[in-house]
């Protein structure tokens, strides 16, 4: 009896250590033939009208001589028109003679510094604020928008000069530095200004600085 029972109890054992050996094998070919699918990405397709607007875009540039300037421009009448990156994008500007990668190296994606700050704009857009915000709201003459225009542009390289002279580059000029090179702007401006002329500019370029970040100055244009 005791024979008996002990070959039932072997048997036993072996069938169960079997159906490990062959449940895991069924398993392992089943996955394979179903393998789990990947999420599929989120490409925005582009409409035939947005095909035509960056073929309409591009062809007031010379896909030879790009500059900084132009790649800035384009990316800049892209997004106004709503047009994003993706394949069929980068297909379309192939398509109309250019090299996406050309432009993507002359004006890089912004991306976060180390500090999480997103990178400052360069003079070229800083020019562009106060012809956009400043001069343009203003309606002024000739004159005037050329005197206003040198005055931002001294007080950009000053403050760049500036910016030189500090251990690190990146920081925020102090206050107390950057308001003499303000005042000697303004004082430019205002000779040129009549007196609600200069007082409409003093509340436009206020509001042309870029909204305080919690616990930074904000930069100044």
């Amino acid at each position: 009896m005791k024979t008996l029972f002990a070959i039932k109890k072997i048997t036993g054992i072996a069938i169960v250590l079997m159906l490990m050996l062959v449940n895991p094998g069924k398993s392992f070919c089943q996955d394979k033939q179903n393998p789990p699918q990947k999420p599929s990405e989120k490409v925005q397709a582009l409409t035939p009208a947005q095909t035509a607007t960056i073929k309409t875009i591009l062809s007031k540039y010379n896909a030879s001589k790009l500059t900084e300037a132009d790649a800035k421009a384009i990316h800049e009448k892209f997004r106004e028109a709503g047009i994003h990156a993706g394949p069929e994008t980068r297909d379309a500007i192939t398509a109309a003679g250019f090299d996406p990668e050309k432009l993507r190296t002359l004006d890089p994606p912004k991306s976060p510094d180390n500090n999480g700050k997103a990178n400052p704009p360069s003079n070229e857009e800083r020019m562009k604020t106060v012809q956009e915000k400043i001069i343009k709201p203003l309606a002024l003459n000739a004159a005037q928008t050329e005197t206003i225009t040198n005055a931002y542009k001294d007080f950009i390289t000053a403050m760049e000069n500036l910016k030189k002279t500090q251990t690190n580059p990146q920081q925020p000029v102090e206050k107390s530095k950057v308001e003499p090179l303000e005042k000697a702007r303004d004082e430019k401006i205002s000779k040129v200004l009549t007196k609600d002329q200069f007082a409409k500019y003093m509340e436009l370029e206020k509001a042309s600085r870029p909204q305080k970040a919690p616990g930074q100055e904000p930069p100044k244009n």
